[in-house]
């Protein structure tokens, strides 16, 4: 039997055991791995996300990724596609300065930007007003608990087909205040929620801060559970250009 190097990655952070980890595996073009095998091992790894890269015909600057949750294979992830980008540039110092992933999201650059950073070019998301929200889009709402009245009555909903998520912008929410509210679902408004069938709850706002344009908080809504994803980077291709239509940004300093 074949074996494979796991390599475990922080995502977007400069700290160790900060941002949100992924696991990288590297499938050399000559051997293979069945998704059965990889959803074992993206479940025994119980990491929020595992990607399994495999270069194209021994083309170093073209490779299949695949990505898997410890329950699920994902349409899409940001923070693995990273993961693996640094692993391939900066880990295994491929000759290549870029490189292509086909992927389930379509074909995805990654290259290297200055200090070992990687550069990434995914697909924008913009989501669309709902303009009569349906009740169960409140419910998410107030399962963000610790919002004012006044927070409730300005929060705009939006719907992002791409990644099936409900993303919810809050008007003046101070900074301390939105990382320190939390979302806690009750037992019966968890399954109007479920019934939803969606991905992620985004909850975004502008930044009060000199340095940050958005902060964002996501939290699943669907039959993993509710917790809190740390980095998103599928939600900012969604947050991305909503603020540049709102708000005429084509540069976005964002915070999760």
């Amino acid at each position: 039997m074949p074996t494979f190097e796991i390599y475990v990655v922080d995502a977007f952070t400069t700290a160790r055991f900060g941002g949100n980890a992924a696991a990288v595996v590297v499938i050399p073009h000559d051997k293979d791995m069945d998704e059965t095998t990889m959803q074992n091992v993206a479940s025994e790894v119980n990491l929020p996300m595992s990607a399994f890269v495999k270069a194209q015909s021994g083309d170093q600057a073209l490779y299949k990724l695949l990505w898997f949750n410890p329950t699920a294979k994902a349409a899409f992830c940001g923070h693995a596609t990273l993961a693996a980008g640094h692993v391939l540039l900066n880990i295994l110092k491929l000759p290549a300065t870029s490189i292509k992933f086909d992927s389930p999201a379509g074909v995805l650059n990654a290259s290297k930007g200055s200090a070992d950073e990687i550069v990434l070019q995914f697909p924008s998301s913009p989501p669309t007003v709902v303009t009569e929200p349906p009740s169960a889009y409140r419910t998410v709402l107030h399962a963000f608990t610790g919002l004012s009245v006044a927070d409730i009555k300005t929060a705009v909903f939006y719907y992002a087909p791409r990644a099936n998520d409900l993303v919810i912008l809050l008007d003046g929410v101070d900074d301390t205040k939105f990382a320190a509210l939390d979302f806690a679902p009750s037992a019966d408004t968890s399954r109007e929620i479920l019934a939803l069938n969606m991905r992620a709850a985004v909850f975004v706002a502008r930044s009060q801060r000199d340095d940050t344009d958005s902060i964002a908080r996501v939290f699943h809504i669907n039959n993993a559970g509710f917790d809190e994803d740390q980095v998103t980077g599928s939600a900012h291709t969604i947050i991305a250009p909503l603020f540049s239509s709102l708000f005429g940004m084509q540069r976005i300093r964002a915070h999760q």
